[in-house]
């Protein structure tokens, strides 16, 4: 079926929303991966982008592909729905590490919370008897001893903050940020080249048979 929008031919105007919108998506992931702060206050924007953009591509590969049945061959037209088929992985991985920030995001989000459950928490401390130091006592006063322990027995159980944290997390939650930012920035620096590389060769396609002079008469002299 040949999808055409308003009588005209959907390529040409679908083309235009994915040149605009997947490169927004690739600088949108990227900057929430590289600064967190900013990825709380943008909330799922960078994954809706990521979204919209991959859905965006085989629609506008696919509408590519009935407007080239319908033109004469052509080297450049073949090198242009060629670039433009390269796309799609560089999206998709565009789209995986948005959903990996924003679970990461989410992550760390909960362990900050039980960070901070654990602080406002009073300390829960346990008797821990030393078994040694109740053997060296006189045979009369061990039991005593066993039964009031000395301050210096005491040990508490409560978990420190930093590492209820860490298990919250999953991990180290700053190597997963440097991984998480490194993947971002590759996927978009691949996914905005792609789509110059397939704009450069599309504008060689449909111009390539305009002269680059004007002729004499164009002006009507």
């Amino acid at each position: 079926m040949y999808l055409k929008i308003f009588g005209l031919p959907a390529h040409p105007l679908v083309v235009h929303a994915t040149a605009v919108l997947v490169p927004l998506a690739a600088l949108v992931v990227a900057a929430a991966a590289l600064w967190p702060a900013l990825h709380r206050r943008l909330g799922p924007l960078p994954l809706g982008l990521a979204a919209v953009a991959l859905a965006l591509v085989p629609l506008t590969t696919s509408t590519g592909d009935q407007l080239e049945a319908r033109l004469p061959e052509s080297p450049l037209i073949a090198r242009h729905a060629e670039l433009a088929d390269g796309l799609l992985p560089w999206v998709f991985g565009l789209f995986t590490i948005s959903v990996f920030v924003t679970w990461l995001d989410w992550r760390l989000r909960k362990a900050t919370a039980v960070t901070e459950q654990l602080a406002s928490s009073p300390a829960v401390a346990v008797d821990v008897p030393v078994v040694a130091g109740a053997a060296s006592r006189p045979a009369g006063t061990a039991g005593t001893a066993a039964s009031q322990p000395s301050g210096e027995q005491r040990q508490s159980a409560t978990p420190t903050a930093p590492t209820a944290a860490a298990t919250a997390a999953g991990g180290n939650p700053v190597a997963l940020r440097l991984v998480a930012a490194l993947l971002a920035v590759v996927a978009a620096t691949g996914t905005v080249v792609q789509v110059v590389r397939i704009g450069d060769a599309g504008a060689k396609a449909a111009w390539s048979d305009v002269p680059a002079a004007p002729r004499p008469d164009a002006d009507g002299g």
